[in-house]
C-alpha cells in the first residue's frame, strides 16, 4: 500500500465522484480508477459501491477513511516536526474562526502574527462552530477560535475570555440612553437577528426562552456586517456580542439582564495533536494580545 494510493482513495471518498477527484488531483480518470483497483485488490475487499456515476463508501470504505486520514496527519505532523529543527522559517496555519469572534478580533492578530513571523503562511477561514470541530478532529485545521465547552469527541478547548451579548441601537433610537436592558422587555419587539444556524443566534434564544419572551424575528441575516449597516439605516434594534461594537461609534450596546447572555471564547484543538511551533507561537501571540485588550477592560480576560 502506498501513501499515493492513501490520498488518491481520500479524494474521491471525499469528492464521491472519479472523475472530479481526477480532476483535483490532476490525473486521469482512468489512472485514478486502476489506482483504487489495485488498493481494493491488495486490501481485499470493495471499498466504494459505484451507483451510475456517482460513487459512495462501503462499510470496509468507511473504515479505511477515517484510519487513512489520521496516518496521513501522523505523517504530517511528522514533517512539520522535522521542519522546525530550522525555527519558524517557513509553513503554514490553518485556522477556523466564527464568524463573530473573527468581525473584532482577527484584523489586528493576523497583522501583528504576520509582522512577526513573515515566513509563516496563515489560511483563516471563517466557518461555524460544528464545521471548526470536525474540521480540527479530521486534522483539517491546525486551531479554531470557537466556543467552549467544545461539542465534538476528540477536541479540546482552552479558555480566552468571556463575552456578553448586548442591544445593539444607532445612536438615534429611542432606547440608545438606556443603562441596561431586561431581556423581559424586548417581548414581541421587533428586532433583526443572525440566523439560527449561529451560535450567538441559539445562545440568545435560549435566554428568551428562559425570561419566557418571545421577540419578533423582523429581519434575519448571515453576516455581521450587513446587520449593523442594517441597524444604522433602520429603527430596528440587534443583539450581538459587545466586542462587535469596536471602531462603531454611531452604534450603541446596551446590556441585557435578567439573566444576560454569557459564553466562553476559546482556542480549540484536536486532542493529543502535535502542536508545532508556529502554533504555540499564533497561541502566544493572541493570549497577549487579549491581555492588552483587558487591561483596557473590553473583554473579560480567562488567563492561560
Amino acid at each position: 500500500m502506498e501513501l499515493r494510493q492513501l490520498r488518491y482513495f481520500l479524494a474521491v471518498a471525499e469528492e464521491g465522484h472519479i472523475t472530479r477527484a481526477a480532476e483535483k488531483l490532476y490525473i486521469s480518470q482512468p489512472a485514478l480508477s486502476q489506482q483504487i483497483k489495485l488498493l481494493e485488490e491488495e486490501i481485499g475487499t470493495v471499498l466504494f459501491d459505484r451507483i451510475g456515476r456517482r460513487i459512495r463508501l462501503t462499510a470496509a470504505g468507511e473504515i479505511l477513511v477515517a484510519h487513512a486520514r489520521r496516518a496521513l496527519q501522523e505523517l504530517s505532523e511528522a514533517q512539520v516536526a522535522i521542519d522546525e529543527l530550522n525555527g519558524l522559517q517557513r509553513g503554514m496555519l490553518r485556522i477556523g474562526v466564527v464568524q463573530t469572534v473573527n468581525a473584532y478580533l482577527m484584523p489586528d492578530l493576523v497583522a501583528a502574527f504576520t509582522n512577526a513571523y513573515p515566513a509563516i503562511s496563515l489560511q483563516i477561514e471563517e466557518l461555524a462552530t460544528r464545521d471548526i470541530e470536525q474540521r480540527l478532529a479530521d486534522g483539517d485545521l491546525q486551531i479554531g477560535i470557537g466556543f467552549v465547552p467544545p461539542e465534538t469527541a476528540g477536541v479540546t478547548g482552552e479558555e480566552l475570555f468571556s463575552e456578553d451579548l448586548v442591544v445593539v441601537v444607532s445612536r438615534q433610537h429611542p432606547w440608545a440612553d438606556l443603562p441596561q436592558l431586561p431581556v423581559q422587555s424586548l417581548h414581541q419587539q421587533p428586532l433583526i437577528l443572525l440566523s439560527t444556524t449561529f451560535c450567538t443566534r441559539r445562545l440568545w434564544d435560549r435566554c428568551t426562552h428562559i425570561a419566557g419572551i418571545q421577540p419578533r424575528v423582523q429581519i434575519e441575516m448571515n453576516t455581521i456586517g450587513s446587520i449593523l449597516a442594517a441597524v444604522r439605516q433602520l429603527t430596528l434594534a440587534t443583539v450581538l456580542p459587545a466586542m462587535v461594537l469596536s471602531g462603531q461609534p454611531d452604534l450603541v450596546g446596551i446590556p441585557l439582564v435578567d439573566p444576560t447572555p454569557r459564553r466562553t471564547v476559546g482556542l480549540l484543538f484536536r486532542h493529543n495533536a502535535y502542536r508545532c511551533a508556529a502554533t504555540r507561537a499564533f497561541v502566544a501571540m493572541t493570549r497577549a494580545k487579549l491581555r492588552v485588550w483587558a487591561s483596557r477592560q473590553e473583554i473579560a480576560h480567562s488567563p492561560g
